[in-house]
C-alpha cells in the first residue's frame, strides 16, 4: 500500500505541474487571440476577450510609469555618482596645485631677494616674504660676521666664531624650511590675480605652461561638476516623495497587475479553447495560437491520462483495504471457532460428569428408594 500512495502522490505532483503549464498556455493562447481580436475581430468570448483588454490597458499604463520613474531614478543615482567622481578628483588636484605654486612661489622669492620684482608684484608678494626675507638677510649679514672670525689668530676667538657660526646656520636652515609654506600661498596669490607669467626667473616660462593646463583641467571640472549639480537640482525639484520609494511601489503595482493580466488572459485563453472550433485554421488565429491548441490538448489528455490512474491505483488501494479486512475477519471467525470447540469440549466434559453422578446415585440408593423414584 506504501508504493501505491506514493505512486498516487507522485501522479498527483506531475498532475499539478500539467495545470500550472496550462495556466500560462491558456494565457498565452489568450494574449496571441487577443492581439489578433485588436485587428481583426473574430467574434469569440467576448466578455471575457473585454475583461483582458481592460486589464491590458491598465498593466501598460502601471509599466510606463514605472519605466518613467526608473528612468528618473537612474539618471539622478548616475548624476549623483558623478558629482562624487569630479569632487574627488578636484580634491586630487589639491597636491599638484600646492606644487605647482611653492615652484612659482620660489621663483618670486628669488626674485624678490634679488629685488627684480615690478612694484605691483612687490605688492603682492610682501605679505608672504618680507618679515622672513629681513630675518634671513640679518641672519645671513650675522653668519658672514662670524665667519671672519674663524680666520682670527685667537684660538678663542676662532672657537667662538665657529660656535657662532654653527648656531647661525642651524638657524639659517630653519628659516628656510619656514618660508617653504609661503611660497604656496604667493604663488597662489599670484595666479589668482593673473600675474604668473610676470614673475622674472628662470624656469618661469615652462611652469606658466604648467599652470595654465592644470588650470584647464581644474576649470573643466568645476563647469562639469556645476553642469551635474544643477541638473540634480532640478530632477529634486520635480519630486513629490521619495522616488526611490515610488519606484517600489510602482515595481509592486506593475507585479500586482502582471499577475491579474496573466489570470484574466488565461480565462480568456481557456474559453477559447473549449469555444474555438476544432476545425479552425491558421489563416484565422495564426500558427502561434494552433500551436498553443495542440499543446494544451497534449497536456489535457495527458491529465486526463494521470487521473485515470490514479483512479485505478486508489481503487487496487481499496482492494487491498478489502483483502486486509477480509483477513482480519477470517483470524476472528477462526478464534471464535476455537472458542467453540473449547466450550463443546466443556459441554461434554460437563455433560460426563453429570452421568458419572447419577451412575452412583443409582448406586448408592435402596431398592424401595428406585422404585419409588422409579414411580
Amino acid at each position: 500500500m506504501g508504493n501505491l500512495q506514493a505512486d498516487i502522490l507522485g501522479k498527483q505532483k506531475e498532475i499539478e505541474g500539467h495545470r500550472n503549464d496550462l495556466f500560462v498556455l491558456y494565457a498565452d493562447l489568450g494574449k496571441t487571440i487577443a492581439t489578433i481580436e485588436q485587428v481583426t475581430p473574430l467574434g469569440y468570448c467576448h466578455d471575457e476577450f473585454l475583461a483582458f483588454q481592460k486589464l491590458e490597458v491598465r498593466s501598460l499604463e502601471a509599466e510606463k510609469a514605472y519605466e518613467r520613474l526608473h528612468q528618473f531614478v537612474s539618471q539622478l543615482e548616475d548624476r549623483s555618482r558623478k558629482i562624487k567622481q569630479i569632487e574627488n578628483d578636484i580634491k586630487s588636484l589639491n597636491i599638484p596645485a600646492e606644487k605647482l605654486f611653492s615652484r612659482l612661489g620660489a621663483i618670486a622669492y628669488e626674485a624678490y631677494g634679488a629685488e627684480t620684482l615690478a612694484d605691483y608684484l612687490l605688492e603682492i608678494c610682501s605679505p608672504f616674504f618680507e618679515g622672513h626675507s629681513q630675518r634671513t638677510k640679518g641672519l645671513e649679514k650675522a653668519f658672514f660676521e662670524a665667519g671672519k672670525g674663524i680666520t682670527d689668530t685667537s684660538p678663542f676667538v676662532r672657537s667662538k666664531a665657529k660656535l657662532k657660526a654653527k648656531v647661525l646656520s642651524s638657524l639659517l636652515e630653519s628659516q628656510r624650511k619656514k618660508v617653504l609654506p609661503q611660497f604656496a600661498k604667493a604663488g597662489a596669490a599670484l595666479v589668482e590675480v593673473g600675474c604668473e607669467a610676470d614673475i622674472p626667473g628662470l624656469g618661469t616660462k615652462s611652469l606658466v605652461q604648467e599652470i595654465a593646463v592644470f588650470q584647464k583641467r581644474q576649470q573643466d571640472l568645476m563647469e562639469e561638476l556645476s553642469i551635474h549639480r544643477n541638473a540634480v537640482a532640478k530632477m529634486k525639484d520635480q519630486e513629490v516623495d521619495s522616488p526611490h520609494r515610488q519606484l517600489e511601489q510602482s515595481k509592486n503595482q506593475c507585479i500586482a497587475y502582471g499577475k491579474e493580466r496573466d489570470k484574466v488572459a488565461s480565462v480568456f485563453g481557456r474559453a477559447l479553447y473549449e469555444t474555438l472550433p476544432s476545425d479552425i485554421s491558421s489563416w484565422t488565429v495564426g500558427q502561434k495560437a494552433i500551436s498553443l491548441i495542440d499543446q494544451i490538448s497534449l497536456h489535457l489528455r495527458r491529465i486526463a491520462q494521470l487521473e485515470k490512474d490514479i483512479l485505478q491505483l486508489q481503487n487496487m488501494m481499496k482492494v487491498e483495504e478489502l483483502q486486509a479486512q477480509i483477513e482480519l475477519d477470517n483470524q476472528k471467525v477462526a478464534h471464535l471457532n476455537a472458542q467453540i470447540d473449547a466450550a463443546n469440549r466443556q459441554i461434554s466434559q460437563v455433560q460426563q460428569n453429570i452421568e458419572a453422578k447419577r451412575q452412583k446415585i443409582t448406586s448408592m440408593m435402596p431398592q424401595k428408594a428406585l422404585d419409588y423414584h422409579g414411580e
